[in-house]
């Protein structure tokens, strides 16, 4: 993902005529590096991120850039902004190739779905959702997982639909299921469960929740269609939970901290999600790559967003930014994500 937002800046500052003094992959210390042409291509020790170095881009106090014509600052505004954006542009695009690489072939459908539904072949009652302090949880029964048979009493459940199962749970003086069932690494195991009050009001439940689910054999233009759409989505629960977040810190809610993750929270994610296979992995990378533009695009020191913001003042002011304020500001900002990364980093290795 670095990589990509990274080439974004690097392909667009060529493109318009700048001059890139570096293209690196992590921070120093470094490990690598090889110059072609104008440019050092690195990788560093320290894989939290990368950079690109524009000359001129933090419009450095340098006789040379002052006046030169490839200097990031001398450039046209637009262009400026190009380079910003390409960025959260490329982030966005991988997100949008993932989504439609794993929508195209044979893809996973609930019968449903309103467009897909009716083309689902050979569906399996799938649990999308486990609680984790439910009964079934417990038991080993996990997102994923298939359901293959569920008795009780003597009496074997509908696997048809949810609302079959739902049903069977429900009735009277069935409150101890037979399971047998199917991982997400494809071995059938048995377990028994008791269903429980508390968990759906006035009703025992064993904690999931489940989906009819089967496989629709798409084409490249509905791969397309389905793959944009998953992008929106994503998109907007993206942005619709940095809005709950920053409320929750407007509002002084203490355990805001519990909603972030750090590197090392991320490869736990990343751990527990290939469990699932690639397909699980490349909707995690895809669902980061789209946090990692959000994030990027906010008007912040220190990211893109705010020298966005610096650009447009200076283009609407016609006047250039003292460098020592924008620096300072520059600090400061890069300081503060540093610390977030700490906390929180620290947060992920207690939990």
């Amino acid at each position: 993902m670095v990589i990509v937002h990274e080439f974004g800046h690097f392909i667009v500052a060529k493109w318009t005529n700048m001059r890139v003094d570096e293209f690196a992959f992590g921070f120093p210390p470094q490990i690598f590096k090889k110059k072609y042409g104008e440019t050092v291509y690195a990788i560093n020790a320290l894989p939290l991120g990368g950079y690109v170095s524009i000359w001129g881009e933090n419009g450095e106090p340098d006789d040379d850039a002052k006046h030169h014509p490839r200097a990031f600052g001398n450039r046209p505004w637009w262009a400026q902004l190009l380079v910003l954006i390409a960025g959260v542009t490329m982030n966005m695009l991988l997100a949008l190739f993932i989504f439609i690489g794993i929508s195209y072939g044979n893809v996973n459908m609930s019968v449903d779905d309103p467009i897909y539904g009716n083309r689902v072949k050979n569906p399996s009652l799938v649990v999308v959702d486990a609680l984790s302090a439910s009964p079934a949880y417990k038991a080993g029964i996990t997102q994923g997982t298939v359901l293959l048979k569920v008795a009780s009493n003597g009496r074997n459940a509908n696997l048809v639909t949810a609302t079959s199962l739902i049903a069977f749970i429900g009735t009277p003086g069935n409150d101890s299921f037979n399971i047998t069932y199917r991982r997400v690494d494809g071995v059938v195991a048995n377990t028994t469960v008791a269903s429980v009050y508390g968990i759906i009001p006035d009703k025992k439940a064993v904690g999931i929740s489940v989906d009819s689910i089967g496989v629709v054999k798409t084409d490249i233009w509905e791969a397309i269609k389905i793959g944009s759409a998953r992008t929106y989505y994503m998109t907007t629960m993206t942005v619709d939970g940095l809005w709950s977040l920053i409320k929750s810190v407007s509002n002084g809610n203490s355990n805001v901290i519990d909603s972030l993750a750090g590197p090392i929270g991320i490869a736990k994610i990343v751990g527990s999600t290939s469990e699932f296979g690639v397909a699980a992995v490349l909707t995690l990378v895809a669902v980061l790559s789209i946090n990692l533009a959000i994030f990027n695009i906010l008007p912040l020191p220190a990211l893109d967003g705010g020298r966005m913001v610096v650009v447009v003042i200076e283009a609407v002011t016609k006047r250039r930014v003292p460098h020592k304020y924008y620096s300072w500001v520059n600090i400061v900002g890069f300081s503060m994500l540093i610390l977030l990364l700490i906390v929180v980093s620290i947060h992920d290795v207690r939990v």
